[in-house]
């Protein structure tokens, strides 16, 4: 995705000003990343999205993607999802892309208006878990699973369209093909 690449090219900027004890890292997550592209996905996975869907570092777990479902549909038992691309980080790379400043509540979502927004097919047996938008808005916050059905019911009933989630596709390397998980991301 290119927001990770801009924020990984900045966090390298960054890191060659003076904070040297991340450098190896950086670098790591670049080579990560690279991998993940050049390396395809050898089976599908349906488990569901770890509720830390951050490296150690973090930066988004290789094969996951992070966005804002912006719209959903259900029409004959099909789910299909629009989602406004970025990235989530928490942890060092927050504190990295965040000028060397840990951000309140330690995490940094970075943002690429021009990206246009990406629909998916949410595949029948995809793992979906809500946390507070998409399980209606509950008095606690909490991961559950949620059928398609649900998702799309309390999304409709949403006043600002705009959930955080977790993907994981079918073709892990590039973020494409059917939706195969979806969790969603509280934010507070």
């Amino acid at each position: 995705m290119s927001v990770k690449r801009i924020s990984l090219a900045v966090a390298a900027v960054a890191l060659g000003a003076g904070a040297l004890t991340a450098v190896g890292s950086s670098a790591q997550a670049l080579d990560n990343d690279s991998a993940a592209v050049s390396t395809p996905a050898k089976t599908t996975s349906y488990a569901a999205i770890p509720a830390k869907a951050t490296d150690s570092l973090g930066f988004a777990k290789t094969g996951l993607e992070f966005g804002y479902v912006t719209r959903v549909s259900l029409k004959n038992d099909k789910l299909r999802i629009t989602v406004k691309q970025a990235e989530f980080y928490d942890g060092k790379a927050a504190k990295l892309l965040n000028g060397g400043i840990t951000p309140p509540n330690d995490w940094f979502v970075a943002e690429d208006e021009s990206l246009d927004t990406s629909t998916y097919t949410v595949a029948g047996k995809a793992s979906l878990i809500g946390a507070y938008d998409l399980l209606g808005q509950p008095d606690t916050v909490g991961r559950k699973a949620i059928t398609a059905k649900q998702l799309a019911k309390n999304f409709s009933k949403l006043e600002t369209k705009e959930v955080p989630v977790w993907l994981r596709h079918t073709d892990t390397s590039t973020n494409s093909g059917p939706v195969t998980a979806l969790a969603e991301q509280f934010i507070p």
